[in-house]
Formats: structure tokens, C-alpha cells, sequence
């Protein structure tokens, strides 16, 4: 069966004599990601909440995949639907309407395995993208190279052999990718079911279009500038994109911080980038100060070992601003060719990419492609759908 349908008769039907339910569209009340989190954890579970879950580790130093779990969860409300991030300690799964994991972890498949005993529907989305080259490229030893490259070659020849990530697959009413790539990959590498899979996209909130970079400008004073924003790590590339915007020659802003255990390859990316490259700490998501640095930024450059597709790429190309992205993982199906793109261990690559968007400049119809068909509304939307279908 074909991915890429969001019809709900391609979803296979969770448990008999549950409730159907509807909800209505709306727009969520400006409030703190950090604060509507906080407010939705306190006091008891309202039954017939729709229950979010994400690996206990996953707030301790937040990204795309954090914000989706949040934005989904706010837009959701605002079409009616009761959301509450899981407290382990409090709350009871059999009073809830669904559970919603985000992220594949095995803590996740353990609550899966409650909800399904409880009869209550498992939604799953997986942000997951398998990427061999970056598996063994990343490994910290040869034999860990070699490791990593058996395993998936084994993978591509017997998807079906049990894993947890398969178990987990297998225990979800619907599987929501963020690409129609990602459900193909869920496919190949795990025998998920397609008619499980509706992808829904990841979203950008319409506030990043009206941004001004004024604020930028009046912290960090004026000038133009390459721009990274989000976790310094490997996997994002950090080191490669330093080396490639130095062959450039151009001037680079990294605002973010080091994903903890990584503090000595952040070390090696600021050596590496003496002189030219200045670092800003982190700001949260919510802060003026992000989109701003979109704004006064003349090229966002994100050559991760893979994206899907990188929520700072939507919101940056969301503020009018050029951008280069990985060519691994699901950014062409976001950004087709509006945008340009450079592998993460080419350097070369890296740099005329930059290079090429800087003299450029923003594709003219970039920020609208996004603004038409990524805002959180759409996500909530097609969120909603898959909801009403496992709760037939």
C-alpha cells in the first residue's frame, strides 16, 4: 500500500467501542512554550485527556523534536482536544482518550504495552530518520564504524527481524512521520505497516514571518553573518560547518549550546573557529531574540548528517532569510529547490553552498511555500484526523 495519503481509511482501526470524536479548528492563545508545559503537568489528569509522551530525557536540553510535542499539543487545544504531558507518578492511563508518543524510545513501547492492555488507542510519531553513513561516519572507533554498517545492512535484508523499535511500531493505531520519506523508511527498515502510516509535516509558527531584526542588531550590534541555531553536536555537524564557512570566508553566528556530554567537540568547534565565528549561548524558543537573528541573518546554514527537516530551516526560510540544508533525510520533500543544499562531510560543498546563497539570496517564493503549507494549524488539523480514527 502507497504512503503519503492522509485519508483515514488508511489507518487500521483501533479497538472496538471506543467513543468517536470531533474537534473544531482554532488558534491557541499566545503563552511560553515553557510555561504551558509546566501549567498542563499540574494537578490531576482530566479524564478523557489525550496523554503526550517523550522520553524522560527529552527536556533536559530541548529541540525540534520538544517543540513539536508542544506546539502540537497547543494547537490541539485550541480545536478543543484536553492534552496532558504524562506524569508517571500521577497518572493513570485507562482515564485517558489516547496516548500520543513522541519520539521512539523503549520506555515508550513499555507504555504503549499499558495503553493497549488498558484499551486505550497508541498514536505514534516517530521523528526518526535511519541514516547509515551518519551512524558509521559518527562512531567513535573503527570498530563501532564497522558495527553500525553490519547492522543496518542486516536491517535492509530482514527488516522484519524483532527489534523494539519494530515492537513499537507494531503497537501503534497510527503512525504519524513527519515525511512521506520517513513512513517509507518506517517501511523498508522495520516492516511497519503502511496503512498505519499518515504522515503529517512538521509545522512553523506564523509569528517567525513578521520578524524584525531589530532586536538582534540593538544585542549584537549590526553586520552580516552565516547563522547556526540549535544543539552542538555531531550529528548537527557543528565542526563541518565551521570548517566549510571558513573556507568561505564569511562570518558566522552559533547560538546554542553544547548537548551535554559533547563539551569537548564543542571545544574542538570553537578552536576550529577562532577568529571569525562568535557564540552565543542558547535562547529560548519563545525568546524575541530567535527570530530576530533569523531576520538580521543573511543565510541559515544547517548541513547536519540528517534533518526532518530541521525545524530552525522552516522557521528561518519562514522570516525571509536564504538557507542551505542537508541533502540527507526528508528536506527536499520540505523545500524542493528553493533552497540549497550541501552534504556534511564535503566542506567544499559547504562552503560554495554558502557561498552561492549569500550572493543570491533568498528564493523569492520560499517564505510563502513555507507560510502555506507548514503552519502548526495544518499539523493540528491532520493531528485531529488521526485521533478521530483510532477513536472510532
Amino acid at each position: 500500500m502507497a504512503i503519503g495519503s492522509l485519508r483515514a481509511e488508511r489507518l487500521v482501526p483501533a479497538a472496538a467501542g471506543r467513543p468517536s470524536r470531533r474537534f473544531a479548528p482554532g488558534t491557541p492563545p499566545p503563552v511560553a512554550a515553557r510555561l504551558w508545559l509546566a501549567e498542563r503537568v499540574r494537578g490531576e489528569m482530566q479524564a478523557g485527556s489525550v496523554v503526550y509522551h517523550a522520553p524522560s530525557t527529552a527536556f533536559q536540553s530541548p529541540g525540534g523534536g520538544e517543540n513539536q510535542l508542544i506546539q502540537t499539543g497547543r494547537y490541539l487545544e485550541a480545536r478543543g482536544v484536553a492534552v496532558r504531558p504524562f506524569s508517571p507518578w500521577t497518572d493513570r492511563l485507562d482515564r485517558a482518550s489516547l496516548l500520543h508518543l513522541f519520539g521512539m524510545s523503549r520506555e515508550g513501547l513499555q507504555l504503549a504495552r499499558v495503553a493497549r492492555a488498558k484499551g486505550v488507542p497508541v498514536v505514534l510519531s516517530p521523528i526518526c530518520w535511519i541514516e547509515p553513513r551518519a551512524m558509521a561516519a559518527l562512531a567513535t572507533d573503527p570498530v563501532g564504524r564497522l558495527a553500525n554498517r553490519a547492522k543496518w545492512r542486516l536491517k535492509a535484508i530482514a527488516p522484519r527481524w524483532p527489534t523494539w523499535r519494530r515492537d513499537l511500531l507494531r503497537a501503534a493505531d497510527a503512525i504519524l512521520p513527519n515525511s512521506v520519506a520517513e513512513g517509507e523508511q518506517l517501511v523498508r527498515w522495520f516492516g511497519a505497516d503502511p496503512g498505519r502510516i499518515r504522515p503529517v509535516p512538521n509545522g512553523v509558527e506564523e509569528r517567525f514571518a513578521l520578524a524584525d531584526p531589530s532586536a538582534f542588531h540593538h544585542e549584537h550590534g549590526r553586520g552580516e553573518f552565516v547563522l547556526y541555531v540549535g544543539r552542538i553536536e555531531p550529528r548537527k555537524n557543528v565542526l563541518g560547518l565551521v570548517e566549510g564557512v571558513r573556507k568561505a570566508g564569511l562570518p558566522l553566528v552559533v547560538l546554542g549550546d553544547a548537548l551535554p556530554g559533547y563539551e569537548r567537540y564543542a571545544a574542538d568547534c570553537r578552536r576550529a573557529g577562532s577568529g571569525f565565528v562568535r557564540w552565543l549561548p542558547r535562547v529560548d524558543h519563545d525568546d524575541p531574540l530567535l527570530a530576530s537573528a533569523y531576520a538580521a541573518a543573511r543565510v541559515l546554514a544547517l548541513p547536519s548528517w540528517f534533518e526532518t527537516p530541521g525545524l530552525v530551516a522552516l522557521e528561518a526560510a519562514l522570516a525571509g532569510t536564504a538557507v542551505v540544508v542537508t541533502p540527507h533525510g526528508c528536506t527536499r520533500e520540505y523545500f524542493g529547490d528553493r533552497v540549497g543544499y550541501a552534504r556534511p562531510d564535503r566542506p567544499e560543498e559547504i562552503a560554495r553552498a554558502v557561498r552561492d546563497a549569500w550572493s543570491s539570496g533568498p528564493d523569492p517564493g520560499l517564505s510563502a511555500h513555507v507560510g502555506a503549507h507548514y503552519p502548526w494549524s495544518e499539523v493540528a488539523r491532520r493531528t485531529a484526523e488521526a485521533y478521530d480514527h483510532v477513536n472510532r
